[in-house]
């Protein structure tokens, strides 16, 4: 039993330190330098932002209209918080989309973003929403606004590390299918006692 145990810790120990911890928050850490600097050009508060390696969130399937097609934005942004919430795979043109939702949350107001945000996603597809609508456009003007060491930083801090939880994480995997295939046989062989 101590080895299944050992076997268990060393998964969860790789999951947190080689997947949770460094490639993770690095994402984290240069996402969040590029909005910095476009904060800081704008005179507004950066957003934090938090990466996930679950499937990605598409913001426009959350609400009533999921069937719909619309942009593959892989993250949401949170105007209470001021979070955006991204797959660990993001492009440029997500991340400066979900920062467009910050943009026009400060301008509105929070607090009136969210009600306007709430009831257009209650009555409007996802391309007709002015949120949105909104996002779409001030992408294009972030997109001229960004310096060339914001994708210096995509390229070369941000999509090395999208490999190296790639590869990882398929690593993990293949170790955690390796001990549900154990406990099966495990739970058959005592069935087949009983």
């Amino acid at each position: 039993m101590s080895a299944g145990r050992d076997l268990i810790n060393q998964v969860i120990m790789e999951i947190e330190n080689s997947i949770l911890k460094p490639p993770l928050e690095d994402i984290e850490s240069s996402a969040e330098g590029i909005l910095e600097n476009l904060s800081e050009s704008m005179n507004i508060e950066k957003p934090k932002v938090i990466a996930t390696v679950n499937p990605p969130t598409n913001e426009c399937i959350e609400y009533v209209d999921r069937d719909q097609q619309c942009q593959v934005i892989t993250g949401k942004y949170f105007p209470e918080e001021s979070i955006i919430l991204i797959n660990y795979r993001i492009d440029m043109n997500t991340l400066l989309h979900l920062f467009a939702h910050h943009v026009h949350a400060i301008e509105m107001g929070r607090a009136k973003y969210v009600r306007a945000r709430r009831l257009e996603e209650l009555r409007l597809p996802w391309e007709l929403r002015p949120t949105e609508i909104v996002a779409i456009y001030r992408t294009a003007q972030l997109v001229r606004m960004l310096q060339p060491r914001a994708w210096r930083i995509y390229n070369e801090e941000i999509k090395p590390r999208i490999k190296e939880i790639d590869e990882k994480f398929n690593s993990v995997r293949f170790t955690v299918n390796y001990i549900e295939r154990q406990v099966e046989h495990i739970l058959s062989s005592k069935r087949s006692i009983q």
